[in-house]
């Protein structure tokens, strides 16, 4: 008994370490709000009006992504209406999505192969990116991270404590569907073991259905019971390619966005891959930095297996992953066909940190292939850290318009994006209004963004006669991006009109 508690107390210390230094890591060129255009200032307006009107019936799909929601209002509600509350939101789910992760590791695998993994989380970009600002990729995977973590349990444990993870399990499956319907494909899994694995009862499958579908079903029937369509959620998401896209050919779309090849082909792919829509987003994983690294690390790592038959079997299948970041990819791609941009794919980079932690842990111990594991993984953590060193920040135009337009009352214009992003921290400090698109009138001020090919004179730069300078806002740029082009500079100029 006493060797028992000694190992748990030595896990939830491991677990808490662990969650810590993930949560310092986010503190490093953090993403921010990036406002405007993007679905996070949807997020905050949506949230806002709960928070100040109580539950509202979406008109959107960003609206009807209740746990995301419901979470940013919960904080505005405990901590007041502010960025850094809404930011908030998805450092807590990475610090469970941590937990849950590092805790299954540590069971399945060691406590080797959970730091490992850590390590490459926390150095894995597109995660660092999400864990940083406000969109649902992080919920989505915080939960069914969660609902995998029950289901283990559930299967390791006797009795009424299976039941109790199951229910547990399928309910946080739920909460992840419910956060986007991406998440569903999880099914898959736990009917794979359903059919295959006799490890768990049937009443123990039964709880995880009946949990799975319990936040489904209160939540379809609160917006059945407030707009008496009890197909309420699936008419709105089935809209959500009638929604203008700058990323779509044609801007909208007016068939079905579920298993259709020629809307998936009207997307114009994030990356510079233009190989077929159905193959475009791998293509763009190995050449991204933020996906790449690990990924091909996972594939270059793998190679002893499939060459010495005598490499060590990791203790979590491997295949397994290989078939879970599989389907997810199929499932957003060809069956939801959504728009295949990086941080959609979540799910496929999880899998892959942790396939590869696990080949680094098998080979570590073996002395021959010990040196090419350490190399290998050096390498990938260097990128990895250069990726997240030089990535932009979201949030860089308000943090330079907002204390300039304190310090410097007046009546301002800007480009639609930066009066986006400026927008709420303005209305907080009580200037709503103070900076609009429309033109200036005399004596009025504007904002223009000033690009580096200005400043090394490969463009011209921007002299108005009808504006006087009045000042210019330096953009901090990251330090390793100055190690590489010293004369590199972006920021904003600010200028009145005089006629």
């Amino acid at each position: 008994m006493r060797h028992v508690q000694a190992d748990r107390s030595y896990a939830a210390l491991f677990i808490a370490l662990s969650v810590v230094l993930a949560q310092l890591s986010l503190f490093v060129h953090p993403a921010g709000f990036a406002g405007g255009p993007s679905d996070d200032q949807q997020y905050l307006d949506i949230a806002l009006g709960w928070y100040a009107h109580g539950p509202q019936i979406g008109m959107s799909h960003w609206a009807l992504r209740h746990p995301l929601i419901l979470s940013i209002t919960g904080i505005f509600h405990l901590f007041g209406p502010s960025i850094d509350s809404l930011l908030l939101v998805p450092r807590l789910f990475y610090a469970l999505f941590v937990g849950v992760t590092v805790a299954t590791m540590l069971r399945l695998a060691g406590p080797r192969a959970a730091a490992i993994w850590l390590v490459l989380v926390i150095l894995s970009p597109v995660i660092h990116a999400m864990g940083t600002s406000c969109f649902p990729e992080m919920v989505e995977l915080a939960f069914s991270a969660t609902s995998i973590w029950a289901f283990l349990n559930a299967r390791r444990s006797t009795g009424g404590a299976t039941l109790g993870w199951s229910l547990l399990s399928g309910l946080m499956l739920g909460c992840a569907v419910l956060t986007r319907e991406t998440a569903a494909f999880v099914l898959l899994f736990y009917g794979w073991a359903f059919l295959r694995d006799p490890a768990m009862s049937r009443r123990a499958y039964l709880l995880l259905g009946l949990g799975f579908a319990l936040p489904l079903l209160v939540d379809n029937a609160w917006l059945w019971a407030m707009t008496g369509d009890p197909l309420y959620r699936l008419h709105v998401d089935k809209h959500h390619v009638l929604i203008a896209s700058d990323h779509m050919v044609g801007k909208t779309y007016a068939g079905s966005p579920f298993l259709n090849p020629d809307l998936a082909s009207r997307w114009i792919p994030a990356g510079p891959t233009r190989l077929h829509w159905a193959i475009n987003p791998l293509g763009d994983f190995l050449i991204d930095p933020a996906f790449g690294f690990v990924i091909l690390g996972w594939a270059l790592s793998a190679l002893p297996f499939f060459r010495d038959r005598a490499f060590p079997r990791p203790r979590i299948s491997t295949l397994l992953l290989l078939l879970f970041a599989i389907a997810s990819y199929v499932t957003i791609t060809w069956v939801f066909t959504l728009r295949p941009q990086p941080r959609y794919y979540l799910f496929v980079v999880a899998a892959a940190t942790i396939g590869f932690a696990l080949y680094l842990d098998a080979t570590l111990v073996i002395p021959r292939l010990r040196r090419r594991a350490s190399i290998l993984l050096g390498l990938v953590l260097l990128g990895s850290s250069i990726t997240i060193a030089v990535a932009p920040d979201q949030s860089w135009q308000a943090k330079l318009v907002v204390p300039y337009m304190a310090a410097h009352p007046g009546q301002y214009s800007a480009e639609d994006h930066v009066v986006g992003r400026a927008s709420y921290p303005l209305a907080r400090l009580g200037m709503a209004g103070k900076l609009t698109t429309a033109d200036p009138a005399v004596g009025d001020y504007r904002f223009r963004l000033i690009s580096s090919a200005m400043f090394d004179g490969s463009a011209p730069f921007p002299h108005d006669p009808d504006y006087r300078e009045i000042a210019y806002l330096d953009r901090p740029s990251p330090w390793l991006l100055l190690l590489v082009r010293p004369h590199f500079r972006t920021g904003i100029l600010v200028e009145q009109r005089i006629r």
